[in-house]
C-alpha cells in the first residue's frame, strides 16, 4: 500500500525538477501544486477543498490533480482514480509526460481499489504514451506486473518484470516480483534465484526473506504458497 500511495505523490519530484524559473506562470502553477500535495498529509478534506477553489479560479490541471490525490488519501481511491483517467484522456496528447503521469497515478489508485483490469488499461495507456522512451518505462512495467499479478497472469506479470530488469538492470522490487510470478508457475529455481538476487540487494529488507522463505516452501509442497 505504501508503494503504491508513493507513486501518486512521486511524479511531483519531476515536475518540481523540471520547473521553469521562479516568478512564470508556470513556476507559480508548480508551487501551488506542490502546496497543494503537502496539506494532503496534513488535512486532506481541507486540501480537497483548496484544489477545487483553486480549479474554479482557472482550470488549472495541477488544480484537478491535487483534488484527486486528496480523494485518493480520504480512501476514496476509485473517484480518484477516475478523476486522474479523465484529466489523462482530456489532456493534450502532445503532452506525453503529463499524461503518463496521470495514467500512472490512476492505475496506482485504480490498484489501492483492487481494481486490477482498470489499473492494467492505465498502465498499458501509460506504457504507449512513452514507448519511445525506454528509460521512462522501468517503473511502469512493474506497476503494471502488479495488476497482472493481481489478477492472477503471472506470465505476463513475469514478462513485464523481465523488461523492466533488461531496461534498467538490477532492482529489488522488481525481482521480488518476478520471484512471486515465477514461484506461481512452479519455476522454483528461478524464483529462489531471484529472492536471492534481491536479498543481495536489500540485506536488510524482510520482504526479500520473506518471498524467499514463500519459494522454499512451495518447492517442498510441490505448489506455491499464499
Amino acid at each position: 500500500m505504501l508503494t503504491m500511495l508513493a507513486a501518486l505523490v512521486a511524479p511531483l519530484f519531476i515536475l518540481q525538477a523540471d520547473a521553469p524559473a521562479a516568478g512564470s506562470a508556470a513556476a507559480v502553477n508548480a508551487q501551488r501544486f506542490s502546496q497543494c500535495v503537502a496539506l494532503i498529509d496534513e488535512d486532506a478534506p481541507r486540501a480537497y477543498e483548496e484544489a477545487m477553489a483553486w480549479a474554479a479560479e482557472g482550470q488549472a490541471i495541477n488544480a484537478y490533480r491535487c483534488a484527486a490525490m486528496a480523494l485518493i488519501a480520504q480512501n476514496r481511491a476509485d473517484e480518484g482514480a477516475r478523476r486522474l483517467d479523465s484529466l489523462a484522456t482530456a489532456l493534450n496528447p502532445a503532452e506525453t509526460g503529463l499524461r503518463a503521469e496521470l495514467l500512472s497515478q490512476a492505475g496506482n489508485a485504480w490498484l489501492i481499489s483492487n481494481e486490477a483490469a482498470r489499473a492494467r488499461s492505465a498502465f498499458t495507456r501509460a506504457i504507449a504514451t512513452i514507448e519511445s522512451d525506454p528509460a521512462q518505462l522501468p517503473d511502469l512495467l512493474i506497476d503494471r506486473a502488479r495488476a497482472y499479478a493481481m489478477e492472477a497472469n503471472w506470465r505476463a506479470s513475469e514478462e513485464d518484470l523481465s523488461r523492466a530488469l533488461d531496461i534498467a538492470g538490477p532492482n529489488a522490487l522488481a525481482l521480488r516480483l518476478r520471484a512471486s510470478a515465477r514461484m506461481h508457475q512452479n519455476a522454483f529455481d528461478l524464483a529462489e534465484a531471484d529472492a536471492l538476487a534481491a536479498a543481495e540487494l536489500e540485506p536488510a529488507n524482510v520482504d526479500n526473506y520473506l518471498i524467499l522463505g514463500h519459494v522454499r516452501e512451495s518447492r517442498r509442497i510441490g505448489r506455491a504458497v499464499e
